[in-house]
């Protein structure tokens, strides 16, 4: 018969696992949301004789032209898909949609990496809104990161552990899963404020006029509810690991009698 003591071991290091594995697995997808324009918003822009016009691209790896006409000036803005991580957002467009921005002197880098990019007081590149959602994700990540560092030395911690059958060492497995749950909710409850502010604030990382918010799409994809189940994961780990302290405890404890 298969000692409960080793099906709990067996049950812990697996939850651990899992718990590991959902978790990098999402923080190493690059599309948690995707932000677009709707055509069909746009299209009643499209030879338009007000203040407004729009020439409407169907192609998603292109981009569209919103033209704002102010007094006798009209200012032209290009609007395109976009999709971001936990890290950075990203453009949808193509070589040559880049290549043709660039001749038109609306160049652009193709990535904003919130980690490494985002300075409170240089960056020029950042409405004010933009700023604010930046230091958003840029709070998100430095979350994320303290979980990714929590699962690793987890895992080394939990090895060990069953190794050597050190009662701290499993104790410390368990608190470590906990603290990378505690720190998944606090960035993804950060990352969820940025989602509401894009929804319902229009607020976007770079200028683009009101006008265009009616038109404005923001999806969260699959990610972020795989990485909720993740927490619930590393929690359920937490509660086998600190249940597998106090089960050697009281066995060691036995065995001294």
């Amino acid at each position: 018969m298969t000692s409960p003591l080793l099906i709990l071991i067996c049950s812990a290091v697996s939850t651990g696992g899992l718990a590991s594995f959902l978790l990098l697995l999402v923080f190493g997808i690059n599309r948690w949301e995707e932000l677009g324009y709707d055509s069909v918003v746009l299209s009643k822009y499209v030879n338009a004789t007000s203040n407004i016009q729009v020439v409407l691209s169907t192609n998603p790896k292109w981009f569209s032209e919103f033209r704002v006409q102010s007094g006798s000036e009209w200012t032209t803005y290009y609007i395109y898909n976009e999709h971001n991580d936990v890290w950075k957002q990203c453009d949808d467009l193509s070589d040559a949609a880049r290549t043709e921005l660039a001749k038109r002197n609306a160049t652009k880098k193709n990535c904003y990496n919130f980690v490494v990019e985002y300075d409170e007081e240089s960056d020029t590149e950042l409405t004010s809104d933009g700023k604010a959602l930046a230091r958003l994700q840029n709070s998100a990540a430095s979350c994320f990161i303290v979980s990714i560092i929590d699962l690793v030395v987890a895992a080394g911690v939990g090895i060990f552990a069953v190794i050597t059958k050190q009662v701290t060492a499993f104790m410390v497995t368990g608190v470590l899963y906990s603290m990378a749950g505690l720190f998944t909710i606090f960035g993804l409850a950060i990352f969820h404020t940025k989602n509401f502010y894009e929804i319902s604030e229009c607020h976007t990382i770079r200028f683009y006029p009101s006008s265009t918010c009616e038109a404005r799409t923001v999806t969260m994809l699959w990610p972020a509810p795989v990485a909720w189940c993740g927490v619930i994961v590393c929690f359920v780990a937490c509660f086998l690991w600190l249940f597998l302290t106090r089960a050697l405890r009281v066995i060691k404890a036995k065995t001294m009698l």
